[in-house]
């Protein structure tokens, strides 16, 4: 499982308790976790993959590239994360 957080740097400055929060459990709970700058030419196009168009954003992601969940704007705990992606 890959979580990617997509955010630019005034959602990093206003989110960074709740992205530090949630990059802390994912990556306790054996998560691998890859920030994008949503600014970015390949943030932008990486985001428009998963159908984002708020920021912040979580995409969760499986081995296999299918798309497990996506949050946008408000982003989740990482109890919620498990409640509905099936306790991950």
């Amino acid at each position: 499982m890959k979580a990617l957080i997509f955010a630019n740097s005034t959602d990093q400055r206003s989110s960074a308790p709740k992205i530090a929060e949630l990059k802390k459990n994912l990556t306790a709970n054996g998560i691998q976790i890859e920030l994008i700058d949503s600014n970015s030419t390949d943030g932008s196009q990486r985001a428009s993959n998963y159908d984002i168009m708020s920021y912040p954003a979580l995409a969760l992601v499986r081995e296999d590239g299918a798309v497990q969940g996506v949050w946008q704007v408000d982003l989740p705990d990482y109890a919620s994360i498990s409640q509905s992606s099936g306790h991950i």
